[in-house]
């Protein structure tokens, strides 16, 4: 997704001569509200690289623009960030080996993501059974699950107090503090 702007140009003041572009990285993630009430996250990483990579043994050759990796990742939790869905899928891999990572997530199911969540995944995956990339993806995926849950809650709170209760926007500004900082203090975010 592009948001109007090349990453070289959004820095300010005179870049380096004499560059050659030699890997791109995309990171991906959507949030979604089912209906079944659970939250979910679809996290995308693709590594490309702007040249032919030669065949190997594991694969064949790659044509500029073609994935070295292409991991997706699918979480789906509550409200209170109990994982209850956990999916991967190595669609593009260096090595066959990554694509044996995939049913591993599962062990995540029942995890709460909460302090110490980053121990429960290096307990629960290992760190010769995982991908380094899949825990990479981990964070920003995490995120977006925190931001959408946080800020749905904002927003319907905020709703009621304007709408139902009669408030003003006095009433919605102490809803936006309070649900702030019951967030912070249940992610322990402030420590």
């Amino acid at each position: 997704m592009t948001h109007g702007f090349t990453l070289a140009s959004s820095f300010n003041g005179q870049l380096p001569t004499g560059r050659r572009l030699m890997h791109m990285r995309s990171v991906e993630c959507n949030g979604y509200l089912r209906d079944d009430g659970l939250w979910e996250v679809e996290a995308r990483l693709v590594d490309t690289k702007p040249f032919t990579q030669d065949a190997d043994r594991y694969r064949e050759a790659l044509k500029p623009g073609d994935p070295v990796h292409d991991i997706r990742l699918r979480l789906a939790v509550d409200a209170r960030m109990t994982i209850h869905e956990a999916q991967a899928t190595m669609a593009a891999t260096p090595y066959p080996t990554c694509i044996e990572v995939e049913p591993v997530l599962q062990r995540l199911v029942g995890e709460n993501i909460r302090n110490g969540w980053r121990e429960a995944v290096r307990r629960k995956i290992g760190r010769l059974e995982g991908c380094t990339h899949l825990s990479e993806l981990m964070g920003p995926a995490v995120t977006t699950l925190f931001m959408q849950i946080w800020f749905f809650g904002l927003c319907e709170s905020a709703f009621e107090a304007i709408y139902f209760s009669g408030g003003s926007a006095i009433w919605f500004m102490v809803v936006v503090a309070i649900i702030g900082l019951r967030f912070q203090n249940s992610f322990h975010l402030c420590r």
